[in-house]
């Protein structure tokens, strides 16, 4: 979580991760204050592959903070603890660093961006900021696109995509908002509306390898990652996202309630993607 030991020691441990793999790593550091505090020092990373190959340049996202208040837990005494994020947050970085360490191994066909986005998961309601606080990293990043390389002609970020591996009795499911408790990928309607072919692509390409957490049908809209670059940079953007999971922002957003086959299946549809499936 923001300003935290934890914080700084995960940015060091993924830069030592990333930097011998990519082909260059690009460090954005901002400093920021948030709802519930600061300011603090944030970074985004953008780790590059095959920057001069012709095609298509995709940038595959996702955040790297965690919540530090799990307002959502049912339990009032716990909702002034940090979340562990396994979930939200660490499933997308966690697919991101298996593309990063595939990619080294087999550059990908045209250019691909992994973006790891900080301070997204510190909004909330009622606030003034952007985004009521939430995707401060990916915002700045849209305002702020670094001048080493030229800006994605596509986004997609990856939020929410470990899955729930068993039922858990302390939490609720979210029905309220649009939640059930098993994983499925419904399609985001901002992302409909701004970019239905590559949402289409996606789902094709997740259909045709059999994973069926991908759904067509609908669920509500978010203010997530994504939301910064089409309305900042024009820049068509997708979100998959399994929102919103009983777990989401308690206590128990951890390892124990995440699934390995939910990885498997958003990033074999990944690497679908960018190897031109």
């Amino acid at each position: 979580m923001p300003g935290s030991a934890g914080h700084e020691a995960q940015l060091a441990w993924m830069i030592s991760t990333l930097s011998p793999l990519a082909d260059s790593l690009i460090q954005q550091p901002f400093s920021a204050t948030t709802p519930f505090g600061g300011p603090y020092d944030f970074t985004n990373l953008i780790a590059v592959f095959s920057s001069q190959a012709p095609g298509v340049t995709t940038m595959i996202g996702a955040h790297w903070d965690t919540r530090p208040v799990a307002d959502e837990d049912p339990d009032p005494d716990l909702r002034d603890h940090p979340i562990p994020g396994a979930n939200d947050g660490a499933s997308g970085v966690a697919i991101l660093l298996e593309l990063a360490r595939i990619f080294s191994q087999q550059p990908p066909p045209s250019p691909v961006y992994l973006a790891f986005f900080d301070a997204e998961d510190s909004g909330k309601r009622g606030s003034e900021l952007p985004y009521i606080g939430f995707c401060m990293g990916s915002n700045y990043m849209a305002h702020n696109w670094p001048v080493q390389i030229e800006p994605p002609d596509r986004v997609i970020v990856l939020d929410l995509v470990g899955g729930q591996s068993k039922h858990n009795p302390r939490v609720p499911v979210r029905t309220d908002m649009g939640g059930n408790d098993y994983f499925d990928l419904r399609i985001e309607p901002n992302s409909q509306a701004v970019a239905p072919q590559l949402v289409d692509h996606i789902w094709d390409i997740a259909e045709f390898l059999g994973h069926d957490a991908f759904k067509r049908s609908s669920q509500v809209g978010v203010i997530d990652d994504h939301i910064p670059f089409i309305n900042a940079a024009g820049i068509p953007a997708v979100d998959i996202i399994d929102f919103v999971p009983p777990v989401w922002h308690t206590v128990d957003d951890s390892p124990e309630y995440c699934d390995p086959d939910a990885l498997k299946q958003v990033g074999e549809t990944m690497l679908g993607l960018v190897y031109g499936m």
